[in-house]
């Protein structure tokens, strides 16, 4: 890797100080990035401001918003020099508000459009669109009425809840939104949340829109899906990238209480695993065979703690998955079609470090215990091994969940709530912490009430606070202790609970049981295929039918009049967790896709995470007719799933400092480059930091580290604070990428919230909004060898500055090739200055482009013209600047200070032919008086006037005597006249 890029002042590279050479540092050839020096957006003083969104228009000019305290939305646009045009300003109406996960993009015509989810009442996905050039852009605060196009339009709201909104547009100015919503009409999918779509037309004449396509659900299917990005190509074909857990596995342990009082749960598990009729009545398909619909792996293993299971394991749903034995000797999962444990007995449990020889039948606390260390033990072997004769072999890959259902205590049942319960939970929370295994507690009713099984389940799940409480915990993570375990709890129903709370406890599960590793999945769309081609098109229908029984996407050819041209696609194939994928398309129609992955150290939702990418080509890989199972995914793999972070392995980390890379955010450039910015812990003095990279366009395939050149990251960041915060990377699912977006060039602008002053300095506690610009381009005005930049000239004279201007980015010659305008600022009234070549003396003017090449320079001078000697009056000092910008991004820019001092000089002299002469009383005498001009300038000479009183004593007149001489003499620089 090469050096890191410096950080670069943006008032530096916009504004050049007196006598001050450009303060750019040389960036690494592997970064060919210069960033510029972070600003602060808004000071917000004492009020909080978080995940904001970024773009930029046709003239450079940078958009951020923001949400305000979780109250507001606020916007605010910046020059391209790093100026305030329009200060933040609140953009959503009145009354309460709880703003989340804003997206921006801004179309062709520079109207700028928002979505975000708003968490106050019945959730909500809003839009609204902004037309900042018809308000005054002069730095100030502007309002919600002049600013708004279209006010604040609700894009979909049901019960339950919905986040994570998504944005673009289209070539005809179409407005393309997604999210994740937890509603389904059919209440199918038990409140999992989804993936829905919706196409909006403004019509900015009534400040509203037309539905195009209203709410369309493009996932069918149980399991949660989350965090979508969209982007709309060239051909206006709409890509949507999410995360699924459709493909991955989970590994369910239950820890079942044996005694007499459990019975009907016993019947009750079962069916809620296989399916079958509850003990209160009522039918459900089960979890196993419902998600196997949904390809998703279930492995699953019912322990009943004790030697022998009741006889409720023996009949119903029970029956034929009873094995009559104790644990496995091997893992399920290793083979096909061996994916289920069944019953099985479970006679020793791990106490106090060693195995528990007591009473067993209702010790879930050391059975938790025990299933934890069977996957990492006390001193870190992985499997684990605990003292017990037999151990539970975990599946390897598998997201790792035990489930003890009990009513009784922890440790020998009631009474609960002693010192013996208090350890057992202590100790299994800690190992199971420890282990990665996410403990999930179902407790039952018991002739004292829940409470206290309830608490003890809570320590488990989530962490120990020593008091007796149903309340949710309060997990600071100062020690193993105080961590959260990242599980849950839940009443399970006994069997004449009723039907409502059996399907409480059946959502539970099918949450437990669907929460597992993540994998990456894509679909394309032809929404214009459909509304072209399909006579029975409306507006304002969803692209989905609702049917009795379930729902059916519009698939098929967009020629032939339907919506989903490539069905839900699987873009990773990695039993670890992946999140949060950022999509992008590049000119040439290839697919790039980013996103945080866990696969470096191990398949558990808190293991650390790295940032990958992968280049995929849909067209060709299949035929795009629908695809009802998705493209291949080795098929569409032009280079393969490559870490972008640096993966620092299993290493330990300096204090302060972890392996985390997480949360990225993709672009692609006209360029066909890729931009990636995300979040990285890996710095233990900046503890966190945003990082930056860039991977130059190939048409190389394969692996990553062969088919792309090499790339360095960069810190985009110095300092030692939190940022896009609060998150916490124990859940992942919770956290924000950088705010990103394209530059009118080769660049990007990267925004984030921050507990600094975008600097070393704090902000006090509350989030502020940080902005930086990553230049990939460069260019320097410099003055020639032997050239200085101060010069001194007498009026009507000229002088000549020779400069050259300079291609400084880095990298391949054609690639970073550029062209620029000069521009000449600063002229004094009356002064001249204008630009030449050197080599053919050709004036420049505004408009001339200049085009150079990666490294080449072109030489010019700068011809200064002084007033002239009838306009000048006094020294002058002329700061004339050249200014070099860049025609793709005027961001790109570069200033050369010249100083012209114009010394003037007055003078006179005065001469006469004599000095004395006789007369008489009465008579005249005459002096010849030769005035000369001595200075450089044109002047007037201003003589006393001797009929005044101030002139004669000036003249020194006598009482009586008089003189006649001229009151003023007008002469140009060294003219000479007689008067007598």
């Amino acid at each position: 890797m090469g050096q890191k890029a410096k950080s670069v002042s943006l008032a530096a590279i916009m504004l050049l100080s007196t006598l001050s050479a450009l303060l750019v540092a040389a960036p690494a050839a592997a970064t060919q990035v210069v960033i510029t020096e972070a600003i602060q957006v808004v000071d917000g003083g004492s009020t909080s401001d978080r995940m904001s969104a970024v773009s930029s228009d046709s003239e450079g000019n940078v958009h951020v918003v923001w949400s305000r305290s979780n109250q507001h939305l606020y916007y605010s646009m910046i020059s391209p020099r790093g100026e305030t045009l329009i200060d933040a300003t609140q953009v959503t109406g009145a009354g309460l508000h709880k703003i989340y996960h804003p997206d921006m993009v801004i179309d062709d015509n520079d109207i700028v459009h928002i979505t975000w989810a708003d968490h106050s009442g019945q959730h909500k996905i809003m839009y609204t669109a902004l037309h900042p050039f018809n308000t005054a852009m002069d730095g100030s605060t502007t309002d919600d009425g002049t600013l708004t196009a279209i006010d604040d339009y609700i894009v979909a709201q049901h019960i339950n809840n919905r986040d994570w909104p998504a944005i673009d547009v289209d070539s005809k100015g179409n407005v393309h939104i997604v999210w994740q919503d937890n509603y389904d009409s059919l209440d199918m999918f038990f409140q999992q949340p989804q993936i829905y779509y919706k196409m909006l037309q403004p019509d900015y004449s009534v400040q509203n829109v037309v539905v195009l396509f209203d709410d369309t659900l493009l996932t069918p299917i149980i399991g949660h899906k989350g965090h979508p990005d969209i982007v709309v190509d060239a051909n206006d074909l709409v890509q949507i990238a999410w995360d699924d857990t459709r493909g991955g596995k989970v590994e369910l342990v239950f820890v079942v209480d044996t005694s007499g009082s459990m019975y009907s749960e016993w019947a009750d598990v079962c069916t809620v695993i296989y399916g079958g009729n509850f003990q209160s009545g009522g039918n459900f398909q089960g979890i196993k065979p419902m998600l196997e619909e949904g390809n998703m792996t279930v492995y699953e293993t019912i322990y009943g703690l004790g030697g022998t299971l009741p006889g409720a394991a023996s009949q119903g749903n029970c029956a034929q998955h009873n094995k009559n034995s104790g644990p496995r000797n091997t893992a399920l999962g290793l083979v096909n079609n061996d994916d289920s444990g069944g019953l099985r007995t479970l006679p020793g449990t791990v106490y106090n470090g060693a195995t528990y020889s007591g009473y067993s039948g209702e010790d879930w606390g050391p059975g938790s215990n025990w299933a934890c260390l069977s996957w990492k033990d006390a001193i870190g072997n992985v499997p684990g091994n605990p003292p017990t004769s037999s151990d539970h072999k975990w599946n390897p890959n598998a997201t790792k969940i035990v489930l003890p259902i009990s009513d009784e205590g922890p440790k020998d049942g009631d009474p609960s709530q002693q010192a013996d319960d208090t350890t057992s939970i202590n100790e299994a929370h800690d190992n199971c912490l420890n282990a990665g295994v996410i403990p999930v507690g179902l407790y039952g009713q018991s002739y004292g009430g829940a409470g206290n099984i309830e608490s003890h389940m809570r320590d488990l799940a989530q962490c120990p606070n020593g008091v007796v409480s149903t309340s949710a915990r309060n997990c600071p993570g100062t020690s193993i202790r105080s961590t959260d375990a990242g599980g849950q709890t839940y009443e399970f129903p006994s069997g004449t609970g009723g039907a409502s709370q059996m399907q409480l406890l059946v959502e539970a599960m099918v949450y437990i049981s669907t929460n597992n590793s993540r994998e990456i999945f894509m679909t394309v769309l032809d929404p214009y295929g459909k509304m072209d081609n399909d006579p029975q098109w409306v507006p304002g229908q969803p692209g989905h039918t609702t049917l009795g029984n379930g729902y059916a996407e519009d698939m098929g050819r967009g020629s032939e009049g339907h919506l989903v041209v490539v069905n839900d696609t699987r873009v990773t194939i990695d039993d670890a967790f992946s999140f949060h994928p950022s999509i992008g398309v590049d000119m040439q129609g290839n697919t790039h896709i980013a996103w945080m992955d866990g696969r470096d150290y191990g398949f558990e939702k808190n293991v650390p995470y790295e940032i990958y990418y992968t280049k995929l080509r849909l067209q060709g890989a299949g035929e795009w007719d629908g695809v009802p199972q998705g493209l291949s995914t080795y098929a569409i793999k032009r280079v393969e799933d490559t870490p972008i972070s640096e993966v620092e392995g299993q290493q330990q980390m300096p204090q302060g400092s972890s392996q985390n890379s997480a949360y990225p955010a993709l672009l692609t450039d006209p360029q066909n480059n890729v931009h990636i910015a995300w979040l990285d812990f890996g710095n233990a003095s900046a503890g966190e930091e945003i990082r930056y990279a860039r991977l130059n366009a190939t048409d190389e395939t394969g692996p990553g580290e062969t088919a792309l050149d090499p790339w360095n990251s960069t810190a985009v960041t110095s300092w030692s604070s939190f940022k896009l915060g609060p998150n916490q990377l124990s859940k992942p699912s919770l956290g924000q990428p950088p705010a990103f977006s394209n530059d009118l060039g080769s660049g990007a602008h990267i925004a984030w919230s921050d507990t600094n002053k975008c600097s070393d300095e704090s902000n006090g506690g509350p989030w502020t909004i940080c902005y930086s610009h990553v230049l990939t381009g460069q260019v320097d005005i410099e003055f020639d060898a032997g050239e200085t930049y101060y010069h001194v000239i007498e009026p009507g004279e000229q002088t000549i500055y020779n400069l050259t201007i300079n291609n400084t980015t880095p990298g391949p010659k054609d690639l970073v090739a550029d062209t620029y305008n000069l521009n000449l600022t600063g002229m004094p009234e009356n002064w001249t200055a204008n630009l030449y070549f050197s080599n053919n003396h050709t004036a420049i003017f505004d408009d001339t482009p200049i085009f150079l090449e990666g490294g080449e320079m072109a030489r010019m001078y700068l011809r200064v013209r002084a007033p002239s000697i009838y306009q000048a009056n006094e020294d002058q000092l002329a700061y004339i600047t050249v200014s070099a910008i860049s025609q793709k991004d005027p961001a790109i820019r570069s200033e050369r200070l010249t100083l012209t001092l114009m010394d003037v000089v007055h003078g006179i002299d005065l001469d006469t032919s004599h000095r004395m002469a006789d007369v008489e009383q009465g008579q005249t005498a005459i002096f010849s008086i030769t005035v000369t001009n001595t200075g450089n300038v044109f002047d007037t000479f201003a003589f006393y006037d001797p009929n005044t009183l101030e002139g004669q004593q000036e003249w020194l007149l006598p009482f009586g005597w008089g003189v006649d001489f001229p009151l003023q003499v007008s002469l140009d620089p060294g003219q000479t006249v007689t008067k007598n």
